[in-house]
């Protein structure tokens, strides 16, 4: 598996991610901002769920539904050209799968919660339970940069495996 990580870490687009002084800090602002976007909007409707701010009606929150799914199809963009650039660092680490499945499905959850088919009790529940999930989410994201053991496979095998 190092070795087809390698292989595309010697990539052109792989090395010019790395390589090219703006393309990695840009990506990365890029991809923290549309991060921020669909946490935020996150936060928002669990704060809405629990109770606060009762005087908005939840339907009125369905108009930013468009900003989570920009904030989605920008942080999958800019994941993809981050993954491009260091694969073996992000696809040897567990934190990195943690990270996307609680992303999935605290993006579902907020979906749930906007669509408010659940009575209070419930909402309440799953609005922290969404809630926590966003803020793991962004922890994991953070600590991706901490945790790794690999960085960049080419430095450990030959791409052409021998």
């Amino acid at each position: 598996m190092l070795e087809w990580f390698a292989r595309i870490e010697l990539s052109t687009l792989s090395i010019g991610v790395r390589e090219v002084w703006w393309v990695f800090p840009s990506v990365l602002v890029i991809h923290s901002l549309s991060m921020a976007m669909m946490a935020g909007f996150g936060v928002v409707i669990s704060a809405r769920a629990m109770g606060f701010a009762a005087g908005l009606p939840m339907h009125t929150l369905q108009r930013f539904k468009p900003l989570l799914w920009a904030g989605l199809a920008a942080a999958t963009f800019s994941g993809l050209v981050l993954l491009l650039g260091y694969p073996a660092k992000a696809l040897t680490n567990p934190l990195f799968y943690i990270k996307l499945l609680v992303l999935i499905g605290t993006s579902w959850l907020s979906l749930q919660l906007l669509s408010n088919r659940w009575p209070a009790p419930s909402a309440n529940q799953l609005a922290l339970l969404c809630l926590s999930g966003w803020i793991a989410v962004i922890f994991a994201g953070r600590f991706l940069a901490y945790t790794h053991s690999v960085l960049l496979a080419s430095w450990l095998v030959s791409p052409a495996g021998g």
